[in-house]
């Protein structure tokens, strides 16, 4: 019987030992199984459930060049994800992208996927390459010292600390469990407001955390007069990660309501097996990095974005 890849009928190009192809339904089940093989001993890093990547490469706007493939005998060994960014205001046009994730032995594919990726989005006018890169993502900084990047930014802090190290405030605020059918509207529309989302992207990630593809989520709410006036997000990790509990600073202000949130959201970790809390601190959050310090949480792991002009 042959496999998936009948179901690919483009062919970008030949090599002599590896085929590169871009982005085709039918796919996502290999791209995430590969993934999730590649990434076994990485840390700060999830693979992306191929549920989830069919809903993402389903969504209006997905461009299917920007996701390349190399096969060998028909079998999946390596694949590349890029994304154009928005337009800046510096008028420099800009991609991000991962080094690809490959078979330990066809690092010849991961070079031709990543020349191919650098050729299309040269073709789309692209004039500057970022690159996300991790100590725990085993092989990435070799790969931008490789290529020729450098340093750009800090792309997000991982910070924890231990319960039996934290302190909390007591406080007359009380939090409570989201209603999944009640406020759905209520929560969609903070989406929309505190992280840009658009009502597909808004309604997706609110699809995500009622119905997650692993793991367990809370979405505590503090509601003034009826109203939801905070949100937070809690989750945990599946068996054999549950003892990390992940949480999310609240919105729309991180620090007004927190001893109420930290109160709640520590008493349902604990019950759930947890032992520490770990926050991801990316983008406008990167600036309450020293509020969670100056509570007791340490900087544990980052995630770098590298630059490369093209």
């Amino acid at each position: 019987m042959r496999s998936f890849i009948t179901l690919f009928s483009e062919k970008i190009c030949t090599m002599s030992e590896y085929e590169i192809k871009q982005y085709e339904k039918g796919i996502e089940d290999a791209q995430a199984k590969l993934g999730t093989e590649v990434s076994e001993d990485w840390t700060d890093f999830g693979q992306t459930p191929a549920e989830r990547l069919k809903e993402y490469y389903s969504a209006e706007g997905f461009d299917p060049e920007t996701r390349l493939y190399a096969f060998k005998d028909d079998e999946l060994v390596a694949f590349i994800v890029s994304r154009v960014l928005p337009d800046a205001e510096d008028g420099i046009k800009r991609a991000q992208h991962d080094f690809p994730m490959y078979v330990k032995g066809h690092e010849k594919a991961a070079d031709l996927l990543y020349e191919k990726a650098v050729k299309v989005l040269k073709k789309k006018g692209v004039q500057l390459l970022e690159a996300r890169v991790n100590k725990g993502w085993l092989g990435t900084m070799e790969s931008a010292e490789k290529h020729g990047y450098k340093k750009g930014r800090v792309a997000y802090v991982r910070i924890e600390l231990e319960f039996d190290k934290l302190k909390i405030k007591e406080s007359k605020e009380k939090f409570e469990n989201f209603d999944p059918e009640k406020d759905k509207e209520e929560i969609i529309q903070m989406f929309k407001d505190n992280f840009n989302f658009t009502d597909e992207q808004a309604t997706t990630n609110y699809e995500g955390i009622i119905k997650p593809p692993e793991g367990w989520y809370a979405m505590p709410v503090l509601r003034k007069d009826g109203k939801i006036v905070s949100r937070g997000l809690l989750y945990i990790q599946p068996e054999p990660n549950q003892e990390n509990a992940i949480f999310r600073p609240l919105i729309p202000d991180p620090q007004k309501y927190n001893d109420a949130y930290l109160g709640m959201i520590t008493k349902i970790a604990k019950e759930k097996g947890a032992k520490r809390f770990q926050i991801y601190l990316g983008g406008p959050n990167l600036e309450q990095k020293d509020f969670y310090k100056s509570i007791g949480f340490e900087v544990k792991g980052k995630g770098l974005i590298y630059e490369k002009e093209i």
